[in-house]
């Protein structure tokens, strides 16, 4: 699989020009510098995950969409193939496996968290819910002011229009699946 910061940058930029925004307009709409939207554009940057969530929120596109190349269908694919999106100091891999598709409504990612990782997720205006299932390790989630230990195998389900955050305290590396229904 390619580097998605090349369909990131054409992302953006298509979907900025489609509505007719300037760089300051979808700054206003989503929280991120100009400069920094246009580092992303220009290929010059590449966004965390917490930027990335800030672009889709603000433009109401899912995250996935901002992430994906086209997939054939029936093509199997090797997960550690993918090339993930890194985040906290590169203690957390997001793999977009399965894109948003305006159909099915919905996005899969697949996430390891590695030990002292820590991600905090702004509210995702555009979507319904989040489904978390655990598959190694313990996963700590905090959903508003409410936190789980999620030790494998679980699952949890939450309104993905609040705060959240996921975060690994322990020694093991942790894996799990995250779905987000728009």
């Amino acid at each position: 699989m390619k580097d998605p910061s090349s369909n990131i940058s054409a992302t953006l930029k298509k979907v900025r020009f489609e509505r007719g925004l300037t760089l300051e307009d979808t700054s206003n709409l989503t929280g991120v510098s100009k400069a920094m939207l246009g580092q992303i554009e220009r290929g010059e940057s590449n966004p965390t995950i917490s930027t990335l969530w800030k672009i889709s929120t603000g433009l109401r596109v899912s995250f996935s969409e901002l992430l994906s190349s086209e997939i054939n269908d029936y093509e199997p694919m090797n997960l550690e193939e993918l090339e993930p999106v890194y985040e906290s100091n590169g203690k957390m891999m997001l793999y977009d496996v399965f894109p948003f598709n305006p159909i099915s409504g919905f996005e899969y990612f697949y996430i390891k968290l590695l030990p002292g990782a820590k991600h905090i997720s702004t509210p995702h205006e555009n979507s319904i819910n989040e489904y978390i299932i655990v598959t190694k390790g313990t996963l700590k989630l905090t959903v508003d002011k409410n936190t789980f230990e999620l030790k494998a195998p679980s699952a949890l389900s939450f309104k993905a229009n609040i705060e959240h955050s996921y975060s690994n305290p322990y020694d093991e590396e942790v894996i799990f699946q995250n779905i987000v229904k728009y």
